[in-house]
C-alpha cells in the first residue's frame, strides 16, 4: 500500500494551529478558575484587576462572602463552590496542613482566655524565677527587676534614702553577695600582718606604689561596669520595643485583617499576645514546660499549639505564622500592597528584636579583659594591708580600711558581672504582662465606628453601646488598671 506524505508547509501549519488551541484552552481554563470578588455595597461580581467593570471607588472593595478562617471551601464567579486547594489551576498549599481548623473564635472567648493566663497561669505580680538577691526579700524592695510605679519613685528620691541605706545595710544585697570574698580578704588580712610583724618588718611594698597600681585598677573597673551598663540599657530598650511592636502588629490586625477575617484575625492575635512570653523563655534559658500551659491556654486549636511547642525558636515560629497569613490573603487580594508593606515591617521589627536579643545573650564582655581586671584587682587586695601597715596605721586601722577598699572594689566588680547578663535582671515578666495586656486591647478597645461606616450597621438590630461592650470584653483588667492612674503601666 502507498504511503502518504504530508507536504512540510502543511506540516508545520497543523503544529502552529495546535500549539495555538493548547494555549487559547489554558487561558480560557484559568481565566474561569480564577475567584471573583464581591463588594460590600452593592454586592455585585467585579474583577480584582478592573476598575472599569465596577461602581466608581468600589473595585479595591474586596470581600468574600465566605470566611477564609474555613479554607475548605470558596465562592467562584459563578456561585459555585470550589476546593481552596485548587485555584488558577494550581494547588495551594499554605493551609493542607491545617484543614481541621478552628472555626468558633470570638472576641469574648479571646478575652477570657487573656485573664485566665494573666490572673491565673500567671497571676503572682512579680516574677518568681528571678533570684532573691536581684529581686529582694520584701516585695516592697526597690529592685530594678520589676517595674516601678509612682510610690516607688517617690520613694527612690525620699531625702530620707540615706538613713534607710545605713540602717539597712547588714541586709543589703550587695553585702550578701560579697560576702566569701570579703571573709576571705578579711582573713588574709589577719595573716599578712602577722607575717609581717614576725619575719618581714624591714620589707614590705610601699604605699606610693599600690597607688599607681588602684589607678589602673579604678580605670580598668569603670570601663567594665560601663559596659555591663551598656548592655543592660541596649536589653531594656529591646524589651520596650516588643510591646511597641506587639502592639503595633496586634492594631495593624485588627485595623486590616478583622473586617476581612475575623477568625484569622483573631488567630493572629493568639499568636502574637504569646510572643513576649515565648521571647522570655528562650532568654531565661528555661525549660519548654514554662510555656507549655500558657500555649496551650492561648492556642486551643491543637496543631498551632503543636507546631509552636515544636520549634527550636518558638518566637520565630510566630513571626512565621504571620508572614504565612499575610502572603495567604494577598494572595486572594485581601490585603491592599500598603497592608501588606506594614505587616510585613512590623513582623521584620519583631524579627529583628529576636536576633538582636539573641546577639546579647550569646555573646558576653571579653573573658580576656574580665580576667586581666580579676587578677590585678586580686593582687591589688592582697598586696594593700602590708602597705598600709608600714605606712603607720595600726592593725585595727589597717583592717579596717582594707576592708572598707575590699567592699568598694569587689562590689563593683559583682555589679558589673551581674549587669552583664541583662535578661536576668530585667522586669521581662512584667513587661510580657504588659504586651499580652496591649495585644488584647488591641482587639477589645476598639475605636467607636466612623459616620462613614455608620451605613454598614444593620437597620433592624441596633447596635451594642460601645462602652458597654468594652466592658463585657475587658474582664482580664486588673481592679489596679481600673483604680490607679496610668503611671503603674508605664513600660
Amino acid at each position: 500500500m502507498k504511503s502518504v506524505t504530508m507536504h512540510p508547509r502543511r506540516r508545520g501549519m497543523m503544529r502552529f494551529l495546535g500549539i495555538g488551541g493548547w494555549l487559547v484552552l489554558r487561558s480560557t481554563e484559568a481565566f474561569q478558575a480564577a475567584p471573583l470578588l464581591l463588594s460590600v455595597h452593592n454586592k455585585k461580581w467585579c474583577q480584582p484587576t478592573s476598575s472599569s467593570s465596577c461602581p466608581t471607588g468600589q473595585s479595591r472593595t474586596l470581600r468574600l462572602v465566605q470566611p477564609l478562617w474555613d479554607t475548605s471551601v470558596m465562592v467562584n464567579g459563578d456561585g459555585d463552590k470550589k476546593n481552596d486547594q485548587e485555584v488558577n489551576g494550581k494547588k495551594d498549599a499554605t493551609f493542607l496542613s491545617h484543614k481541621p481548623m478552628l472555626r468558633s473564635d470570638s472576641l469574648l472567648k479571646f478575652s477570657q482566655d487573656i485573664r485566665t493566663v494573666l490572673h491565673e497561669l500567671r497571676g503572682s505580680e512579680y516574677d518568681p524565677y528571678i533570684p532573691k538577691h536581684l529581686m529582694g526579700a520584701r516585695p516592697s524592695t526597690l529592685s530594678y527587676s520589676k517595674t516601678w510605679n509612682l510610690e516607688d519613685w517617690e520613694v527612690h528620691n525620699s531625702r530620707k534614702r540615706y538613713l534607710r541605706y545605713l540602717v539597712h545595710f547588714p541586709s543589703s544585697r550587695l553585702v550578701r553577695r560579697t560576702a566569701p570574698q570579703l571573709l576571705l580578704l578579711l582573713a588574709w588580712n589577719c595573716v599578712a600582718l602577722w607575717i609581717q610583724d614576725h619575719f618581714f618588718q624591714k620589707h614590705s611594698l610601699p604605699l606610693s606604689a599600690m597607688g599607681t597600681i588602684s589607678t589602673f585598677l579604678a580605670f580598668l573597673l569603670t570601663l567594665r561596669s560601663n559596659q555591663a551598663l551598656a548592655r543592660l540599657d541596649e536589653a531594656r530598650r529591646l524589651w520596650s520595643k516588643v510591646i511597641l511592636n506587639t502592639r503595633e502588629m496586634a492594631q495593624l490586625i485588627a485595623a486590616f485583617v478583622f473586617p476581612v477575617d475575623p477568625q484569622m484575625a483573631l488567630m493572629l492575635g493568639r499568636h502574637v499576645s504569646l510572643f513576649g512570653w515565648l521571647l522570655k523563655s528562650q532568654l531565661r534559658f528555661t525549660q519548654k514546660e514554662e510555656v507549655v500551659d500558657i500555649v496551650r491556654t492561648m492556642l486551643p486549636h491543637g496543631p498551632d499549639a503543636d507546631y509552636v511547642l515544636s520549634q527550636r525558636q518558638k518566637t520565630v515560629a510566630v513571626v512565621v505564622r504571620i508572614r504565612q497569613v499575610i502572603a495567604h490573603l494577598g494572595k486572594r487580594h485581601l490585603l491592599t500592597t500598603a497592608e501588606e508593606m506594614a505587616l510585613d515591617h512590623t513582623a521584620h521589627a519583631l524579627a529583628e528584636t529576636i536576633t538582636s536579643t539573641g546577639r546579647i545573650r550569646a555573646s558576653p564582655i571579653p573573658t580576656l579583659y574580665t580576667s586581666h581586671s580579676s587578677r590585678l584587682l586580686m593582687f591589688y587586695l592582697l598586696c594593700l594591708p602590708p602597705a598600709l601597715h608600714r605606712s603607720g596605721l595600726d592593725n585595727v586601722m589597717t583592717t579596717i580600711v582594707s576592708m572598707v577598699v575590699g567592699f568598694a572594689m569587689l562590689g563593683l566588680d559583682e555589679i558589673s558581672h551581674l549587669f552583664e547578663q541583662p535578661f536576668r535582671v530585667i522586669p521581662m515578666y512584667q513587661m510580657s504582662k504588659r504586651s499580652m495586656l496591649a495585644v488584647a486591647d488591641s482587639f477589645t478597645c476598639r475605636p467607636p465606628a466612623l459616620i462613614q461606616d455608620e451605613d454598614e450597621d444593620s437597620d433592624d438590630k441596633e447596635p451594642k453601646d460601645h462602652l458597654q461592650q468594652q466592658k463585657e470584653l475587658t474582664t482580664y483588667w486588673s481592679q489596679k488598671d481600673l483604680s490607679t492612674v496610668s503611671d503603674n503601666l508605664m513600660e
